[in-house]
């Protein structure tokens, strides 16, 4: 749905600045910028796939385009707060949300969690779109690990 939005505004703009030419060069500028915005929608929620993974005590994220491989975040898991819904998150007071924000979500309107956690003194949160199996063994690797810190 997204790329033939983005391939009907862009080609609708172009065709509607041959047709007017009075302003054909502010229309082609806006076919241009719809264009630019296409591809830069089309790549970061249709090409680009994240992958989540926790081991050996720590939270990364991978994200892939084609068959690039980039990690973006690896966070260990001492320093998490905890894991919340992206609803539960956001009724939390202002004091206690992160300052830092990352989103690393694939769908534009995600089902998404909110992974809160200690960086460099600040709050940090990771919006990203888990399964619920994936949120389960977060859920219990945090635990664990809030467990052995208070031993």
């Amino acid at each position: 749905m997204l790329l033939a939005v983005s391939v009907i505004v862009t080609a609708g703009l172009f065709l509607i600045s041959t047709l007017f030419e009075n302003h054909s060069a502010l229309v082609r500028f806006l076919g241009f910028a719809s264009l630019m915005l296409s591809i830069l929608f089309n790549v970061r929620y249709s090409l680009t796939e994240f992958e989540y993974s926790v081991s050996d005590g720590d939270f990364s994220v991978t994200k892939i385009t084609g068959n690039r491989r980039q990690q973006v975040c690896c966070v260990a898991l001492e320093s998490a707060v905890d894991l919340y819904t992206k609803r539960d998150y956001q009724h939390l007071p202002s004091n206690e949300k992160g300052i830092i924000k990352y989103s690393l979500n694939q769908n534009m309107k995600a089902n998404s969690y909110v992974f809160l956690c200690e960086f460099n003194g600040k709050r940090a949160m990771i919006e990203f779109e888990p399964n619920e199996a994936f949120v389960s063994i977060l859920k219990q690797e945090i635990t664990a690990y809030k467990k052995a810190e208070e031993q």
